[in-house]
């Protein structure tokens, strides 16, 4: 996977990521989601973030060089001020053509170093408790089980499904 490159997503990956999500939900790769559409709203809205300059929400990209797209993508968000400033919620996802074959621990090591190095104490996932491919990737990166929320992901379809929070200093 050398022709997988791992970098800061910039103004123009909306397309790429927006692609990468839409393929996910037509091969129902991503059950624990709930993602059954990807709207033109939510599209516009990533755009948006990935060209402000003020963020709060750091999102990295996993780009297949030779194929020309994206393979997956982690972020992290955080607050400026206030009493939550030291820590930040982390999220990922890879493209189902791209899964097992590390790009997610390269994503999530990506974003775990980059918030560190800006000074975060702490970093927090919720994870579908049936998502057993991202519930094993907190565990490797020393993330743990501190709690469980009951019915505390609505899913796109209305389905409610239980959540583990994973947190892990940094």
């Amino acid at each position: 996977m050398n022709d997988i490159v791992i970098r800061k997503a910039k103004k123009g990956d909306e397309t790429g990521i927006a692609r990468m999500i839409k393929e996910a939900i037509k091969k129902k790769a991503w059950p624990y989601t709930g993602m059954v559409k990807y709207t033109k709203q939510k599209f516009h809205s990533l755009k948006k973030l990935l060209a402000s300059k003020s963020k709060t929400v750091i999102i990295f990209v996993a780009e297949d060089r030779v194929n020309k797209r994206i393979a997956g993508n982690s972020n992290y968000s955080f607050q400026k001020s206030g009493r939550l400033r030291h820590r930040v919620d982390i999220g990922w996802m890879v493209h189902p053509d791209y899964m097992r074959k590390g790009i997610g621990t390269r994503l999530l090591n990506a974003v775990l170093e980059d918030a560190k190095k800006k000074g975060y104490k702490r970093a927090e996932a919720e994870v579908a408790v049936e998502n057993k491919a991202s519930l094993k990737l907190a565990k490797k990166y020393c993330f743990k089980i501190e709690g469980r929320k009951r019915k505390a992901l609505l899913l796109d379809d209305e389905r409610m499904v239980d959540t583990y929070v994973f947190g892990k200093l940094l």
